[in-house]
């Protein structure tokens, strides 16, 4: 939660006449009732002003010191120095020190009443800032939850007082986000042990403050969807997510959000529920990109993939050679392959072959693709064009399963009747093999029997 770190942070320059107004507290200010400053203690803070004025700040936590010790700890006199003291420190950007005499400060004043609600409301409402700011410095679980349990405390009981009830919509507004925040806070220290209890305590008040302006900020519909990722409700997610799309439209970190839920939703096993969530996916993207997001290669990668999962071939297939083209794909040779595949499974053979050929130009020392043309020969009943097509491959290298491809060109060699170069390829492919494939053996022993009767026929030799 940046914008309350960076309100704590901007503390000095508010407090400057905070300050300020301490500093001229005297006896003839307060009704005969109300406790009064002893005079000593009055002409040792007129020494302030010019320690102050020079900014000379650790002068001034000195002198405040002194006076302190002059006085019992219990009295009027401490509690006001307490809080100049807080004031002094916070001016020095210290606040890890100002929140001990800030406190002492508010538990004076609520055993004696030496404050009226008004002062003690604003110190409470530091309090709350300033353990909010140490919780979220510090990287020990354990002070975390201690300071958030502070900020808890404290923020409840400003909300609860007739200050925080009589506050301005905003500051109240303001006050119920903080108090949210902190609950959710304290929900996820441990990001391994969510707690439960917390979390829907802290959308509670999320929902609450949603409630308590017509245009709430939209930081709360941020918190509520952090706590529906928390508990891995991704439909719920979703929902804020679109909520916040329509309302920011021009906010790219919501729609970079909403793409991935909607993935994760569409893992549904569910197979209706799932064609939803793609659906929904790619119309996401289609609507960010209207908006100029979501355009980069691997975006337009996902959509093409998207519209394969729904079975669109056609649309996934046109999208990807659009892409590889104009280059809004990256021009890769796995990405070659897939749209060779793409054209296959709308029973456009010819046209995988002449990508795959395209794609050899830009690869030329791929002999992946030649093997992969060399498939889709054979599959067109074109064995001569798949011979040539393996040998290129061969030629080139770089393959996947070398192995394989010289299997696959023994074999179609022997259907070719082409015996010398299968049994050069059978064996090669024997020397890659595994121990456990048994069928180049048998492979073999087929060829040089076919080479061994052809020689017999050239021979004459051969017996009927």
């Amino acid at each position: 939660m940046t914008d309350f770190f960076s309100k704590v942070s901007s503390l000095p320059g508010r407090l400057t006449l905070l300050l300020a107004l301490a500093l001229v507290v005297a006896p003839a200010g307060r009704a005969a009732e109300t406790p009064q400053l002893a005079e000593k203690t009055s002409q040792e803070l007129e020494k302030l002003k010019p320690l102050t004025d020079a900014k000379d700040w650790d002068g001034a936590l000195a002198l405040l010191g002194e006076i302190q010790a002059s006085v019992p700890a219990t009295s009027y006199d401490f509690a006001i120095v307490s809080g100049i003291k807080a004031n002094v420190y916070m001016q020095k950007n210290e606040y890890g020190k100002a929140l001990e005499p800030m406190e002492a400060a508010v538990r004076l004043s609520d055993a004696y009443g030496y404050l009226d609600e008004k002062e003690v409301a604003e110190k409470i409402y530091f309090l709350v800032q300033l353990y909010y700011q140490e919780a979220v410095a510090t990287k020990s679980p354990a002070l975390q939850q201690q300071y958030f349990n502070k900020c808890s405390g404290y923020i409840k009981r400003w909300i609860d007082s007739k200050v925080g009830k009589a506050a301005p919509d905003g500051q109240r507004q303001e006050a119920a986000l903080l108090y949210a925040s902190i609950l959710y806070n304290q929900a996820t220290v441990n990001p391994n042990k969510i707690d439960p209890v917390l979390l829907k305590q802290a959308r509670a008040e999320i929902e609450n403050g949603l409630l308590s302006s017509p245009r709430p900020k939209d930081t709360f519909y941020i918190l509520l969807l952090a706590s529906y990722q928390q508990e891995g409700n991704y439909a719920k997610a979703a929902e804020i997510l679109e909520l916040l799309v329509k309302q920011y439209p021009g906010k790219k970190d919501y729609w970079s959000q909403l793409l991935p839920t909607y993935l994760n939703l569409a893992l549904d096993k569910d197979e209706e529920k799932a064609r939803e969530y793609n659906i929904r996916a790619i119309l996401t993207t289609e609507r960010a990109q209207a908006l100029g997001f979501a355009k980069s290669p691997k975006d337009n990668f996902n959509l093409v993939g998207l519209y394969a999962n729904l079975g669109q071939f056609g649309k996934a297939t046109e999208l990807l050679y659009t892409g590889l083209k104009n280059g809004s794909i990256e021009s890769t040779q796995s990405n070659w392959q897939l749209l060779a595949s793409s054209y296959q499974q709308v029973d456009k053979s010819y046209q995988a072959i002449d990508v795959l050929k395209e794609a050899g130009l830009q690869f030329p020392h791929a002999g992946q693709l030649d093997f992969q043309i060399a498939q889709i020969y054979y599959s067109l009943d074109k064995p001569e064009e798949a011979f040539r097509s393996l040998n290129s491959a061969i030629a080139k290298g770089h393959l996947d399963k070398p192995g394989s491809v010289y299997n696959y060109l023994a074999y179609i060699g022997f259907e070719l009747r082409r015996f010398d170069e299968a049994l050069v390829a059978v064996d090669k492919a024997i020397s890659l093999s595994s121990s456990t494939d048994t069928h180049l053996p048998s492979l073999k022993a087929a060829i040089e029997d076919a080479i061994k009767e052809r020689d017999q026929l050239k021979a004459g030799t051969r017996t009927q």
